[in-house]
């Protein structure tokens, strides 16, 4: 009699895992196929973990707010991955990782025997890390603008006093120059244009997806200049020399920020150190001279 509940027990429990397993694969594959012909493929990290993320961003993107929406949307914008991530891709990713490390952790602190406690410090980071990344590929975009657009400046400059419209040197700057976010700025500047968008208006879109004082600077004198008629090459000329000049003076900033933040690792690290093997034969001088 309890050889037959138990192998009831089992069967039972057999049926519900091939159920739950059977939810979860409806739940994956329900999902409509997304066209990403358009995009791009997403980084390593969140394509291993994709056909997670789908599915929850389907599924929960009826439920993000507007607010939340748009202030995940600005976040994709001024990292330049516009062309990889919707707002409900963030999101669920942000979902995703916090269960992932999760699981993960638990597992690690189990078999370390330690407290399962720690596991919701990864979990939270999980939870974080889509907004700390796209922070991180926002600074790293900013760096390459600002250290690119004076060479930019320098070639739009040459055709312009060459003959060429300012849209015509843009996209002869685009068409002589490498990959890059610089590059991708100026392509879609020209996209925009193309499509009926205002010049002023293309590069004031411009200058909101870089959200960089330099940027802002460039466009306006551009957009002045224009309105009011003015010849553009020295205009430029002097925008490239500026933004030459603010490069500078950001490299003599951080060369002189370098003393002050060594200042710590010298002080916990290096000086210990230095007094320990100064020290230590003193010590031992010393003690054989007592004794």
């Amino acid at each position: 009699m309890n050889d037959y509940f138990i192998y009831l027990s089992f069967f039972s429990l057999a049926i519900v895992i091939s159920y739950i397993t059977w939810q979860v694969f409806v739940f994956i594959f329900s999902v409509p196929d997304q066209n990403r012909d358009y995009l791009d493929k997403p980084p390593f990290i969140f394509h291993i973990l994709w056909f997670l993320i789908k599915p929850i961003a389907f599924y929960l993107s009826p439920f993000i707010s507007n607010k939340t929406s748009n202030r995940i949307e600005k976040k994709i914008l001024f990292a330049g991955k516009g062309f990889i991530f919707q707002a409900k891709d963030i999101f669920a990713s942000k979902i995703v990782f916090c269960l992932a490390l999760l699981f993960i952790s638990i597992l690690l602190l189990e078999v370390c025997e330690l407290e399962l406690i720690y596991s919701l410090a990864f979990s939270a980071y999980g939870f974080i890390y889509p907004d700390l990344w796209l922070k991180a590929e926002k600074l790293k975009r900013e760096r390459i603008i600002l250290k690119e657009i004076p060479f930019f400046l320098d070639i739009i400059v040459l055709c312009v006093e060459a003959g060429l419209t300012f849209i015509n040197a843009v996209e002869q700057a685009v068409n002589k120059s490498n990959p890059s976010p610089t590059r991708q700025e100026f392509s879609r500047l020209l996209a925009d244009v193309k499509k009926g968008v205002p010049r002023s208006e293309a590069l004031r879109k411009m200058a909101n997806r870089v959200e960089h004082a330099s940027m802002q600077n460039l466009t306006s004198a551009i957009i002045q200049a224009e309105s009011m008629g003015m010849n553009l090459g020295p205009i430029l000329r002097g925008q490239a020399e500026q933004r030459r000049i603010e490069r500078f003076l950001r490299a003599e900033k951080l060369a002189l920020e370098a003393p002050v933040k060594m200042l710590f690792p010298l002080v916990a690290f290096i000086f210990p150190c230095t007094f320990i093997v100064i020290g230590f034969p003193i010590y031992v001088m010393m003690k054989d001279a007592f004794q």
